[in-house]
């Protein structure tokens, strides 16, 4: 009788250890990701994506007749596919950066891009990685 007392104790303190355990577990946290877009060694633009708020700042740092365009995809693993979530413009340098937003499942890998654009013509894209 004592071994069974023992034996259903020790049960039980092993599934509430257990269960504290998991319970405690955080979350995948969320990571801010950055990527900048250069021409002749000099960088034009950068965008910037702020996983607390899922918002993506885009900056124009060149006075140079090119806009700047961030884009923001997330990885849906259901599907197994890149989504497009939304994307920024900055085309005048003199005026600040742009900042626009769009809810992203938490715990999506999303990707920045950034690039250059005049009329039709786009050039010097670069990625950077993060965690919504």
């Amino acid at each position: 009788m004592l071994r069974r007392i023992t034996s259903f104790l020790a049960a039980t303190a092993l599934a509430v250890l257990t269960s504290v355990t998991v319970a405690a577990s955080p979350a995948m946290a969320g990571a801010n990701a950055m990527a900048w877009t250069y021409d002749s060694g000099t960088a034009r633009g950068q965008a910037v994506w702020y996983h607390d708020g899922d918002s993506l700042k885009v900056c124009d740092m060149s006075a140079d007749g090119r806009g700047i365009r961030g884009v923001i995809y997330s990885y849906n693993s259901a599907g197994d596919f890149w989504e497009n979530e939304f994307s920024v413009t900055d085309s005048n340098a003199a005026d600040g950066c742009k900042t626009g937003s769009k809810n992203v499942p938490d715990g999506r890998k999303i990707e920045v891009l950034v690039y250059q654009y005049w009329g039709d013509t786009t050039c010097c894209g670069a990625s950077s990685t993060g965690v919504a």
